[in-house]
């Protein structure tokens, strides 16, 4: 089955998702686990469609930076549950992502523009 709009469609699953997370968290069991798919289902869907479509070294910047961060917290946070060569590892993976996500050529050629 092929869908005609897959914004509309992850959207739609999104919001679904959100909703029957709220409804089983409202009668007293846990829906969190739906309630996160359906916020990172939204999330996703606003990322892809908003920013990566049309630039893709923004969206690359922008989880270069997660990683990244990720990796500073579980150096910082993260020392009682993974050892900190995790952390020093998911560090260095966000470094590469960010130097290799071609964002100063993209700001170069945007000033170029201008």
């Amino acid at each position: 089955m092929r869908f005609k709009n897959k914004k509309n469609t992850l959207t739609a699953l999104g919001i679904l998702l959100l909703l029957a997370g709220i409804i089983i968290s409202l009668d007293g069991r846990d829906g969190s686990s739906f309630i996160y798919f359906g916020v990172g289902t939204l999330t996703a869907t606003v990322l892809h469609y908003g920013i990566a479509l049309g630039r893709h070294q923004i969206s690359a910047f922008i989880v270069g930076l997660i990683i990244l961060h990720t990796g500073v917290l579980l150096i910082v946070k993260g020392e009682l549950i993974y050892p900190s060569e995790f952390g020093f590892i998911t560090f260095v993976s966000g470094i590469l992502v960010l130097l290799n996500s071609g964002f100063s050529e993209y700001m170069r050629d945007r000033k170029k523009k201008n």
